[in-house]
């Protein structure tokens, strides 16, 4: 059987793991845990497993889109990646708990795909959170995120070092989950 790496490296640990290599899937599993099994998500203890393969998933289909800048650490990305699925599944977490209050009968959609009206809620969410945010933050994170513009490609437009673009990214979704409480 022949195994994509989708362009990285055999001997690299993000090649190994889309290869499937227990080690690099053992590496990679506990750069996840470490953040989806920490302070930051201890209320969604029940759904860590879950929430666990749906990064995993997320990775790897992150690696096979290449996504993921090869000049910058892996264990970052894959840690970034896990924080954004953490606190996406606190946002749902948040308006699941909200939804059963109002009618604890009603019954729950197959997917959030599924549901208009949880599409329409997350999209809310986002706007606020954009709202509430400065200009550059608004813009690294449209970029970022809704675009998928590569940091590389980010600090090209805005003629900024790829260094500063990670860093100021960073710095706005710290101030982003503390806007949310998180």
């Amino acid at each position: 059987m022949r195994v994509d790496y989708s362009g990285y490296r055999p001997d690299s640990v993000e090649g190994r793991f889309l290869a499937g290599k227990r080690e690099a899937v053992a590496e990679v599993g506990r750069w996840v845990a470490q953040v989806v099994a920490g302070p930051t998500f201890w209320s969604l203890r029940p759904e860590w497993n879950d929430l666990h393969q749906e990064v995993l998933g997320r990775i790897v289909e992150s690696l096979r889109r290449r996504r993921f800048d090869r000049e910058k650490d892996f264990r970052t990305y894959v840690q970034g990646i896990a924080r954004f699925a953490g606190f996406k599944a606190v946002g749902r977490h948040v308006q699941g708990a909200s939804d059963t209050e109002l009618d604890p009968e009603m019954p729950e959609p197959e997917s959030v795909e599924d549901d208009p009206e949880q599409r329409l809620i997350e999209c809310q969410l986002a706007r606020q959170v954009l709202e509430a945010s400065s200009d550059e933050c608004r813009s690294l994170i449209t970029k970022y995120f809704m675009r998928e513009q590569r940091y590389q490609e980010i600090a090209e437009e805005l003629s900024l070092p790829v260094g500063t673009v990670k860093s100021r990214l960073f710095r706005c979704m710290e101030n982003i989950h503390k806007l949310l409480g998180v």
